[in-house]
């Protein structure tokens, strides 16, 4: 029997981590997507932990063959990867997204593949997710082993400042792709029918893409998380990713040893032959990074040993990149001037890789130089917080005539329509707002609801006396405070009474516990000889071992009384 070729050799497909692999679809299913447009499926081309790759075509009369324009990925609902790809792509890379940027920014094109659709299938009780992108060729991992774990000078430069305009725009979007690798970076095809592939290299697989933007437009700060740490393949992880985080700096800095690696053919941290060994410690890797960023000169020396001289494009990358904030927007135009000036060509690598005419046409014919310390001049007109537009760029937009219809402002909800017109009037007793902390940016004041307004109306009302307090029965219910108990009323009223007897009799004492008890047991009994009264008054004060002063006031008290009931005689 002779053996089969490679193409016929089943592959192994073996699950990620915690995920389901999906069924294998029949070629000529078909599927729609979220906009209703059917696709055609043809034969799978890719196996992941995650899900299959299938060739795709949106012509549903012919059968798909290996000339497709598209491929679909696919993987079962409970699967989280592809689900965060198609809100990547739905985001930020929609065709007339990519072109907009692309104009803005005087560029042909961006390595960014742009979104073609995506939906739901179910095939046998089985739902799927699945996502439509257009076909590449081969990619730089694979590129790379079949050329002995070596590419040239010219097409590591060429690679580099491809992946620098892609990775502005990604970052542009406010998101990082985290996953920058050769295996992630295609090839263009050359011609519908698989011609040789040119130097056209897009970004691919969005799955750990990581937004590093608020919806308010400030960026994330650093924060470890434990959760997520050392995400990503562990020979390109980024110093921020070993925390469990993304940044700008964290895919510049993976590129920078993705391009170590395609010019010495591996990095420190790999084994011998390349590639990481199943029992290599995250931690182990991390701190080989910092080693590498804390003399970034003697390590990429050590890198290159049978050169006198290692790349001094690579050394200023890595120096730019370990001098860079977390939060710190990179200067991509500088980055990419390292890479513009080649001085040599190695010629191991096939000819039609160095077309330098289409891998060039995103760079301007004005000569590099360098200037890392410089400040950057202020945009004129800032677009999405990230792409910087002279004068001299400004896309001429034509004025239009502005329109008025009552039909659509009555068709918006009547809350949103208030926190537009409806403003509270200032008021000189409201305090002002506090500032915002350092750290925030200032954002603009929500207008107030319909409710917020009666809430101020009522305060406003109430602080300039408007309101009319509701009559009482009695002058003590409008004397007496709301938060008064029973018993503290009782005391007042006592209170008050005794200050009743003092403006009547100004010479009188003032009142104590013991005298307060006193005249409540006279008040009781209703005839009290007044010697009893004395002596009974006097052993009081003696059990009760009162002080000599309160004694004597006591007893003026009662000669007070004695002249007073004599006057009253006497009249």
């Amino acid at each position: 029997m002779a053996p089969r070729r490679a193409e016929e050799v089943p592959v192994k497909r073996v699950a990620a981590l915690g995920c389901k692999l999906p069924q294998q679809l029949p070629a000529g299913e078909i599927l729609t997507d979220i906009t209703q447009k059917k696709w055609k499926l043809g034969g799978a081309i890719g196996y992941g932990g995650f899900g299959d790759i299938y060739l795709a075509s949106d012509n549903l009369n012919t059968s798909v063959g290996q000339d497709a324009k598209y491929v679909i990925k696919i993987e079962p609902h409970n699967n989280g990867p592809l689900f965060v790809e198609m809100n990547f792509y739905i985001r930020a890379a929609r065709r007339d997204m990519i072109d907009s940027w692309c104009k803005s920014q005087d560029k042909r094109r961006v390595g960014v593949p742009s979104y073609e659709g995506s939906g739901s299938h179910v095939y046998r009780d089985q739902r799927f997710r699945f996502l439509v992108i257009p076909r590449y060729g081969i990619d730089i991992g694979k590129f790379f082993l079949s050329q002995n774990r070596k590419l040239s000078t010219k097409l590591v430069n060429n690679l580099a400042i491809q992946m620098l305009d892609a990775l502005e725009y990604i970052h542009s979007r406010g998101y990082a792709h985290a996953d920058v690798k050769g295996s992630n970076i295609l090839l263009a095809l050359q011609g519908q029918n698989g011609g040789k592939e040119n130097t056209k290299a897009y970004l691919v697989d969005y799955g750990l893409a990581y937004r590093f933007r608020t919806a308010s437009g400030m960026h994330k700060p650093f924060v470890h998380d434990e959760r997520r740490a050392h995400e990503g393949t562990l020979e390109f992880t980024s110093r921020d990713a070993h925390h469990g985080t993304h940044s700008r700096r964290g895919d510049l800095e993976t590129l920078g040893y993705n391009i170590l690696q395609w010019l010495c053919g591996r990095l420190p941290w790999e084994n011998e032959n390349g590639g990481m060994s199943l029992t290599a410690n995250p931690d182990d890797v991390h701190s080989q990074k910092d080693l590498l960023f804390s003399d970034v000169t003697a390590f990429i020396k050590s890198c290159f040993p049978h050169k006198k001289n290692p790349p001094t494009s690579l050394v200023d990358y890595m120096k730019y990149i370990a001098d860079l904030g977390f939060e710190t927007k990179p200067n991509y135009s500088y980055l990419r001037g390292l890479f513009q000036n080649v001085s040599y060509q190695e010629t191991n690598v096939p000819t039609f890789l160095f077309n330098m005419d289409e891998s060039n046409e995103n760079i301007s014919c004005a000569k590099s130089y360098k200037r890392p310390n410089l400040r950057e001049r202020r945009p004129c007109r800032p677009v999405n917080g990230e792409i910087r537009i002279t004068r001299n760029t400004h896309p001429i937009v034509p004025k239009k005539e502005k329109y008025f219809s009552w039909e659509a402002v009555l068709a918006r909800h009547p809350d949103k329509l208030a926190k537009v017109s409806i403003q509270a009037p200032p008021s000189p007793l409201t305090p002002p707002p506090s500032p915002p902390p350092q750290f925030l940016v200032p954002s603009p004041p929500s207008q107030p609801t319909y409710a917020m307004l009666h809430v101020l109306r009522r305060i406003k009302e109430k602080q300039s006396g408007m309101i009319k307090h509701r009559s009482s029965k009695s002058s003590d219910s409008e004397l007496k405070p709301k938060w008064m108990t029973p018993a503290m009323e009782e005391i007042a009223q006592l209170k008050k009474k005794a200050q009743e007897a003092n403006t009547t009799n100004s010479n009188t004492t003032r009142l104590t516990r013991s005298r307060v008890a006193f005249l409540k047991r006279k008040a009781n009994e209703k005839s009290f000889p007044e010697e009893e009264t004395n002596s009974a008054y006097s052993r009081s004060i003696k059990k009760r071992k009162l002080l000599p002063s309160i004694a004597a006031n006591l007893n003026v008290y009662i000669k007070q009384k004695k002249l007073l009931s004599r006057l009253k005689n006497a009249v």
